[in-house]
């Protein structure tokens, strides 16, 4: 499989969600992180606001400029994580668990980009941070250790 297929895979996958949990995701505040900086209502909000752009960005992308071939080894291993660990922290929302997967995904192995949000709080005062093109989180080298950790596949360098 290469990268423009796993896209359009995506996509398809994207158009079959709830159209009323897509619905209930763009209502959601666009505006201002209200939470205090570092807080868990700080970060779920990053996250969220993230995600919606990702999932949107998505949608509208073409392959003009991707076209890689796709490890499906890694791919089915990655799926295999991403399921598992929704299916331990959002357990029957299924929604959320193809909605979260979709997009990790195409974070992943379409535009290699963080699995978290760059700016949100891993710890008391750091946060995932770009620099000269290259994504560092200071959180990476700690749960990478975790045995399904989805750090193996985030492009983000330890710090």
């Amino acid at each position: 499989m290469n990268s423009c297929e796993l896209l359009f895979l995506l996509q398809k996958e994207a158009s079959n969600l709830s159209s009323e949990y897509l619905e209930r995701l763009n209502k959601k505040e666009t505006g201002d992180i209200k939470g205090p900086r570092g807080s868990l209502q700080y970060n779920m909000e990053c996250l969220a606001r993230y995600n919606r752009k990702k999932f949107s960005e998505l949608k509208e992308r073409d392959c003009s400029e991707i076209s890689e071939e796709i490890d499906t080894g890694k791919l089915e291993d990655f799926t295999f994580r991403i399921n598992k660990y929704m299916d331990e922290y959002a357990p029957g929302q299924r929604d959320l668990k193809e909605y979260t997967r979709i997009i990790s995904t195409y974070l992943t192995f379409i535009v290699k980009e963080p699995l978290h949000a760059p700016g949100m709080y891993m710890n008391e005062n750091q946060t995932i941070f770009e620099k000269n093109g290259v994504y560092y989180c200071p959180a990476k080298s700690k749960y990478i250790l975790e045995e399904m950790s989805l750090c193996k596949y985030c492009v983000c360098r330890a710090i």
